[in-house]
Parts: C-alpha cells; sequence; structure tokens
C-alpha cells in the first residue's frame, strides 16, 4: 500500500505523522516529534541540522522513503485577500498573479504563489468591496524559503511533493470532522506559537500566527486570551461585522479541561476542544497510546486525510492552480506525419507526389493563419483585461493619502479640534470622509470648509453650534462631509509613475 509522510518543524521541534492508504483513506501508523534543542555544550539552535535529526527518528523506527508532503507556517509566508474585476475561471490565475505582484511588496514571477476563492458568505460586504468584484486569499513564499525546505527534506533522505500552508491544513481536519455553517476560530497550539484560523462554513478567512512567551502555562494562557481577542476583533473588522461564534482549540478535552470554562468566561461565546486523533483511523501503538500534545498534529493529519482522498490542498506552493493547459495537438500532428511517411513509401507517381506535398503545405499554412489569428484574438482580451484592471485600481481611494492631505489642510490646531474620523468608500468609486470635532469660533467651520475643497474634494457642513462644556473650544460641528472623487486616468497613471 502506498505510504504517506507528513511533517513540519519549527524552533523548538520537528513533528511528522506516517500513514498508509487503504482506496481514499488514510490510517495513521506513527505520529511522533522529535526534539530540535541544542545538545552539546556551546551548540546553538542555528548549529541544529533539522535534516538528520528526522532522519535518524526515521531510521529508529525504520519508515523509508514514503510521499513526503511539508507544512509551512503562517509566519514564513505572505498572505493578502485581493479583489479582482469579474472574469471567467479559467483567467483567474493569470489575474490573481497580476494583482498579486501589485499588492505584495518584492514579490515576482518566480515566488510561487497559490489562493483560494472567498464564496459570498466569506467575502467582505457590499460597502467595503467594488460591486461585482470577485474576492481572493492569495499567499506567497519566497523561493529562498524553498529552496531551504528541499535542502532540510533531502538531508532527511525526503522529496516533498506538497508544500502546504498549515493552518489551511488543519482547517481542512476541522471541517472534515465537524462541518458546519458558523464563524468559527480554529486554535492551534503549537511548542512556542499558535495558529490563529478564522472560517466561515468550508472557507478560511483569516489567519494569524503569533509567538507564545515562554512561561508557566497560566502566563501562555494569559497571553493566548490576549491573542484570541485581537483576533476576533480583527476578523470582525475585515468580515464586514461577522462576529466569531464559536472557539474550537486543538487538544485533548482532558487537558483544557481547566482553561476551557475561563475561555468561556472570558470570551463570552462556547470554546470547545477539538481532539485531532479521535477523527482518524490509527493502528499499532497509535491506538493505545498517544504522542504527547496531540493537537499539535492537527495540520499533518488533515494533510494525510487530503492527501488519501485525492482531494486538493487549498495552498500549495509546490502545485499552484494555474490556468488549464490547452489540448495537446501531437495526435494530430503525429497522424499527419504517419501519413506523409506512408505515402512517400507507397512509390507513387512524382508528380502526384509533389502536387500531395503542396496540398498538405497550404493545409498547415491556413492552420498557422488561424493559430496566428486566435494568439491575436487573445492579446486583444488580455490588454482588455489589463485595462478593466487598471480602471479598477484608479477607483479606489489612498487612504493614506487622504489622511495626509488632511493634516495638510485643516486649520490650526488652537482654531479646530477633531474628535472624531470616519473613511469609507463609494459604491461608483472614490471615497467619503466624515469628521466631528470642535472650533475656538463659528467661522473656523466655515474656514475649514473652503481649506478642504479642490478639483478632487467637495466638502459641506451643516454649520456649527454653541458648545457649553468646553470654554476652550465653544462651538461644535457633526459630520462635515468630505467627498472624494475618483482618480482620472491621467491623474492615476502620473501616481504610477512617480511611485518608486
Amino acid at each position: 500500500m502506498p505510504r504517506l509522510l507528513a511533517l513540519e518543524w519549527d524552533g523548538g521541534e520537528a513533528r511528522i505523522a506516517v500513514a498508509r492508504t487503504r482506496g481514499k483513506e488514510a490510517v495513521i501508523e506513527h505520529a511522533f516529534a522529535v526534539e530540535l534543542a541544542p545538545r552539546d555544550a556551546g551548540e546553538t539552535f542555528a548549529d541544529v541540522n533539522v535534516g538528520e535529526r528526522v532522519a535518524a527518528a526515521l531510521a529508529a523506527r525504520r519508515i523509508g522513503r514514503c510521499d513526503t508532503l511539508v507544512a509551512v507556517g503562517r509566519s514564513s509566508i505572505e498572505l493578502r485577500r485581493l479583489s479582482l474585476p469579474p472574469a471567467p475561471p479559467e483567467e483567474v490565475p493569470d489575474l490573481v498573479r497580476f494583482q498579486a505582484m501589485r499588492d505584495f511588496s518584492g514579490v515576482n514571477e518566480e515566488w510561487p504563489l497559490d489562493y483560494v476563492p472567498l464564496d459570498a458568505a466569506a467575502a467582505p460586504s457590499a460597502s467595503e468591496a467594488p460591486s461585482g468584484s470577485t474576492s481572493v486569499l492569495a499567499a506567497v513564499i519566497a523561493p529562498k524559503l524553498v529552496e531551504q525546505i528541499r535542502q532540510t527534506c533531502e538531508a532527511a533522505g525526503l522529496a516533498p511533493e506538497r508544500l502546504v500552508l498549515r493552518p489551511f491544513a488543519a482547517a481542512s481536519l476541522l471541517r472534515r470532522a465537524r462541518p458546519s455553517e458558523e464563524c468559527r476560530l480554529l486554535v492551534d497550539l503549537l511548542s512556542d506559537e499558535a495558529d490563529l484560523t478564522v472560517l466561515i462554513g468550508g472557507n478560511v478567512v483569516f489567519v494569524r500566527t503569533v509567538r507564545l512567551p515562554a512561561l508557566e502555562e497560566e502566563g501562555q494562557m494569559r497571553a493566548l486570551l490576549g491573542e484570541t481577542r485581537r483576533t476576533i476583533a480583527a476578523a470582525h473588522n475585515q468580515l464586514g461585522g461577522q462576529r466569531v461564534a464559536r472557539v474550537v482549540i486543538c487538544g485533548e478535552p482532558a487537558r483544557l479541561a481547566t482553561i476551557q470554562p475561563q475561555l468561556e468566561e472570558q470570551l463570552s461565546i462556547p470554546v470547545e476542544p477539538f481532539d485531532p486523533f479521535s477523527v482518524v483511523a490509527l493502528d499499532g501503538a497509535l491506538q493505545t497510546e498517544l504522542p504527547d500534545h496531540p493537537g499539535r498534529f492537527a495540520p499533518l493529519l488533515g494533510m494525510l486525510l487530503d492527501e488519501a482522498a485525492q482531494d486538493r490542498h487549498d495552498i500549495d506552493f509546490l502545485n499552484p492552480r494555474r490556468r488549464p493547459r490547452a489540448p495537446s495537438r501531437r495526435r494530430q500532428y503525429a497522424l499527419v506525419g504517419a501519413t506523409l511517411g506512408a505515402l512517400l513509401l507507397a512509390g507513387v507517381f512524382f508528380v502526384w507526389q509533389r502536387q500531395n506535398a503542396a496540398d498538405q503545405e497550404i493545409k498547415m499554412l491556413q492552420k498557422d493563419v488561424q493559430d496566428l489569428t486566435k494568439l491575436v484574438e487573445q492579446s486583444r482580451k488580455i490588454q482588455a483585461k489589463t485595462e478593466e484592471i487598471d480602471n479598477f485600481v484608479r477607483g479606489d481611494v489612498t487612504w493614506l493619502d487622504e489622511l495626509k492631505t488632511l493634516s495638510e489642510k485643516l486649520p490650526p490646531s488652537n482654531e479646530i479640534l477633531v474628535t472624531r474620523l470616519r473613511a469609507m468608500p463609494m459604491m461608483d468609486g472614490g471615497g467619503q470622509l466624515l469628521l466631528d470635532g470642535y472650533a475656538n469660533e463659528s467661522a473656523d467651520i466655515g474656514e475649514m470648509v473652503h481649506r478642504l475643497k479642490d478639483d478632487r474634494r467637495e466638502a459641506r457642513s451643516k454649520g456649527g453650534y454653541q458648545n457649553k462644556q468646553r470654554t476652550d473650544y465653544p462651538w461644535r460641528f457633526d459630520n462635515v462631509t468630505v467627498r472624494i472623487s475618483p482618480m482620472e486616468s491621467e491623474d492615476a497613471d502620473q501616481v504610477e509613475t512617480a511611485a518608486p
């Protein structure tokens, strides 16, 4: 039976799981951790050869070559949500790479890139996403890091066939074991860090990886509670107001029994444990003795089940989503060649041969003309899509630039005090700012509105009213509106040309 090996490592340990496949199912045979701490005096973590340690552990258990799957953590990659204009499914991979090279810093064609589409439930609300756009969650990894992973695996006698993003693999296991349409936060506690992954239904929509301090268990739980709250708040802001309804923590229920009530009380939402080994088939000693910290193996088990079921991994940097290949015409060309060879060997008259060759040449030229016509048409379509993407980007607002312009145009602080600022995009392009605050005199409000107006910005105010609560600013104003128009094509081109 084919065997699969899943591997990942961090600063503290390497984790390995081995399974044999049975049809489209996986039976877990081994699951263990390899200590990566320095062993000799004067040795540091940088001196530890991960590949040699893994190779020794595999040899001790007589585990030979297997199809190898490697997990990489969130902190090793760049992950970003991208909005794309409407396009046919076969064109989305090219659009994602084109947009990623504009939005990710330092990314070029050599960087491995993969993405997952976000359905309507996981996409931003209509007020946050441009009308008709498609949302994806795109991830890139540096080629240098991929080469380092290959070298480590080679030192262990392994050849990686998959390079999967770790939080997505753990989420896949939870999705298989406990399908739900809720918005859930999956917490995977590792040796020195924790993955916090937000899912809506079957979609991973938000991922954070945080380092945990080297403290006692109670101190780590306090740190985890704070990071969990920050993750829930960040997900709420990015998902158009959707809230996490449940927290799922990877680990044995018995070990989590002490912290589960505390987290539920502090977060005011249900918290439940998730034992990864309880939802997979086990063999050998694993049936009676699980490894320490079984929750850390959730990503490895998720990868093994996906591979055995021949399901595509959500993010796989070695096998990313690509435009479908054009159908091969090799067979057609082979048949034409065989026909020509048969005609040459048939010994037909010389004149007939020449006529036949001329006819074949005309057909090939006609086909070349057709192929060139198709290439010209594809080029036109690509140019149209490029213009559509450029128009899409020009309609966006660079809020940092707008905040800079606002700070430069506002009157001095002794005349105007802004206490609240709200920024929002508009459905038809551009954006809008709403200002609340106080003024020294009523005329200062009108002066502020006058200063904020220019060719792209329209400012309006309902005036002010007296404020008796403050003597230093006796006038108050609410909802001073600054409407920002989208940049014209010429202005956008000038901005892009001037950008470094």
